[in-house]
């Protein structure tokens, strides 16, 4: 009778996968035919982040959705699958929903060690403000990611502006300069370990950062009103 019972709800889950291919979003709608797989919802998160980049966020928002949906179907077939989760935490992340991150996050690390959640969850508790437990929750992660991750850069860059935000500029300057270091190419990172170099009174250091931002991005009004603040105090 369990067995019976459990093939009933396989087959209702498996149905309820198959008709999400016709409920995408116009536009956003899964790659290949046939079931959706983690593979189209990836593609779907992928195509967003694209969107984000290109300053279509409605469209982002649509293709996140999608995604999302996805990966919730395929969740009631493998609810402990954490690369589902993960992806299911990246595409709340993406559409502001940073509680439900923590708690599909939460939900997890409670059975299962994983880094990449335990990251995702980390930038969400700095969005939603919770700044102690955000650290927490980024040195567990930096206890566990291999020194290859993806996310390390960013892990560093948030840690940092968690630093700030206690005024904890000495931690704040070694978290931004190692962001930084491992991913040069960010203006906007430059631009807040410039700022807070200034805070510290390391005039020049600030100076050289401010120029590393407006290098990348020459039209940036706060790296440029930065750098004339610390330009004289630093005798330039």
């Amino acid at each position: 009778m369990r067995k019976e019972k459990g093939l009933v709800q396989w087959f209702f889950a498996f149905v309820a996968v198959v008709c999400l291919v016709g409920s995408l979003a116009p536009g956003s709608a899964a790659p290949t035919t046939g079931t959706p797989t983690y593979g189209d919802a990836l593609q779907l998160y992928q195509k967003g982040r694209s969107l984000e980049g290109a300053g279509r966020q409605a469209d982002a928002e649509r293709s996140f959705r999608s995604s999302l949906a996805i990966v919730e179907q395929l969740l009631l077939l493998d609810p402990s699958n954490a690369d589902l989760v993960n992806l299911q935490c990246w595409d709340l992340f993406r559409l502001g929903q940073h509680k439900d991150v923590v708690l599909k996050a939460q939900k997890l690390l409670q059975t299962k060690d994983d880094y990449r959640v335990e990251e995702t969850m980390a930038e969400s508790l700095y969005f939603l403000g919770q700044t102690d437990e955000a650290l927490r929750a980024f040195a567990r992660y930096m206890a566990k990611a291999p020194a290859t991750d993806e996310r390390l850069s960013s892990a560093y860059y948030y840690m940092g502006e968690c630093h700030a935000r206690l005024k904890q500029y000495e931690h704040a300057d070694i978290a931004f300069t190692t962001a930084v270091t491992l991913e040069p190419g960010m203006y906007y990172w430059w631009y807040r370990l410039g700022w807070v170099r200034e805070a510290l009174g390391f005039y020049r250091q600030a100076y050289d950062a401010y120029s590393k931002s407006l290098a990348l991005n020459p039209d940036f009004k706060s790296a440029k009103e930065g750098r004339q603040r610390v330009k004289a105090k630093a005798d330039l």
